[in-house]
């Protein structure tokens, strides 16, 4: 189920619209965030230049202690503090400056053109950032509270980031599954087509190359469905065609004097009789009728007392009384070809078995003739196909696995040719639902 979802154009197209915004969103949020330090430390280094300014333009002509006096009364908790420069003996730095910290530095020294010392560290439940400056060419710590300079993204623009991205990835879903749902819709019909059923057109909508898609699957689906329908009345009628004479001439040999070829020409008008029955079976494999109840059990005994009564050596083995969803006539025929295949190609005795299992009904029919070589099997389904010098007789019309492999199809079923215990085994399993 996740390999399918995984390997599908939706997810795809979706992956690749959620990965464009996502990518999109974390560069926007990267250059608001280089934009933000970039303006938080030019507010920093104007404020540390305006107090520089000030103090010096304060504490111009001052002696020492005056000095002194003015900055013990100028510095203020919460405030830019002016500290003597042996302050920081007592004082615990973090061992790396923030990012503002930095780019302050690195701005100071490249503008004062000397090396600028910078420290970051906390006094009582404050943050600092400790800039070693020079006032009126004395040495000097400026501490500057840190507390606004926030080093870490900016929460709302997280958020906006995250909601944007979570509205452009439903966004993205449901552009996908808008491209992608006639395409879906097209997949769906051609399974439809490919299983014998003419698919119902499929809705022309969605970008320009899907509706030219879906245009162009309704044509070819209505085309195939006339042309099998034009080949279904050909057979059928050509079939229907052949009887009449057939039947005439059958019926004036029976009724001539008897000679010694009358036997061989009454058997080869009933082969022919024969193939174009199949003819007609074939015609009508390709019709979809109705699904109803079905005693599987029944029709089978039915079908096998018919061929016991011509003289064939075959038997009913049934293991369980099933019931499914069938076409009762179509499961005739598929019965009738397979013990005609076997009277005709197998060797005694012939089983037909019926058995229950979990989720489906599984018919067989065994001979113990030489059977099919496995490379010829799966040829051996195709329409017109002769394998006479495998089965050891004339090949017939070529239909009679053919018409059984469509019955299957249209049921839904599985067709699979085994050899089992020194006999030929041609399976079918029926859903049960």
């Amino acid at each position: 189920m996740l390999s399918k979802l995984f390997g599908s154009l939706f997810f795809r197209l979706a992956l690749l619209v959620v990965t464009v915004v996502v990518a999109t969103q974390l560069f926007t949020t990267w250059m608001a965030e280089h934009e933000r330090f970039k303006l938080l430390e030019r507010q920093l280094y104007i404020q540390v230049l305006d107090t520089l300014s000030f103090l010096e333009d304060s504490m111009n002509g001052m002696n020492p202690q005056e000095r002194q006096e003015y900055l013990d009364n100028y510095n203020r908790p919460g405030l830019p503090n002016l500290l003597p420069y042996n302050a920081d003996k007592s004082q615990k730095f973090e061992p790396e400056l923030p990012k503002i910290g930095r780019m302050l530095a690195e701005r100071l020294s490249h503008d004062l053109n000397e090396p600028i010392q910078a420290h970051f560290g906390r006094r009582a439940d404050h943050r600092e950032l400790w800039v070693h400056v020079h006032v009126l060419d004395q040495a000097y710590w400026l501490v500057i509270p840190f507390g606004r300079y926030r080093d870490k993204m900016i929460g709302s623009l997280l958020q906006s980031s995250l909601i944007a991205a979570l509205f452009a990835t439903l966004l993205a879903s449901l552009f996908a599954w808008r491209i992608t749902r006639p395409i879906s819709r097209v997949v769906q019909a051609s399974r439809e087509l490919a299983g014998g059923t003419m698919p119902k057109p499929v809705p022309e909508t969605g970008p320009r190359e899907v509706r030219l898609l879906a245009h162009n699957f309704n044509r070819m689906a209505l085309e195939l469905d006339n042309a099998a329908r034009e080949r279904r009345l050909m057979l059928a009628g050509l079939s229907h065609d052949l009887r009449t004479p057939l039947t005439r001439l059958k019926l004036t040999l029976e009724m001539q004097a008897d000679t010694p070829d009358q036997h061989d020409m009454l058997s080869d008008i009933d082969e022919l009789s024969r193939i174009v029955r199949q003819f007609i079976d074939f015609a009508r494999a390709e019709e979809s009728n109705r699904l109803e109840p079905l005693a599987l059990a029944d029709l089978a005994a039915s079908v096998v007392s018919r061929f016991r009564r011509e003289g064939m050596d075959v038997r009913l083995e049934q293991r369980s009384e099933p019931e499914l969803l069938a076409d009762a006539l179509a499961l005739e025929r598929l019965l009738s070809n397979l013990l005609e295949n076997a009277r005709r190609y197998g060797q005694p005795p012939v089983i037909v078995r019926i058995e229950q299992q979990p989720g489906e009904v599984e018919l067989s029919v065994i001979d113990h003739g030489k059977g099919i070589p496995a490379e010829f099997r799966e040829s051996a389904l195709a329409p017109f196909e002769r394998l006479a010098e495998h089965r050891g007789t004339d090949g017939g019309s070529g239909l009679g696995l053919a018409i059984v492999s469509r019955v299957v199809k249209q049921h839904n079923g599985k067709l699979t040719l085994t050899d089992e215990n020194d006999a030929f085994k041609v399976s079918i399993r029926f859903p049960t639902a």
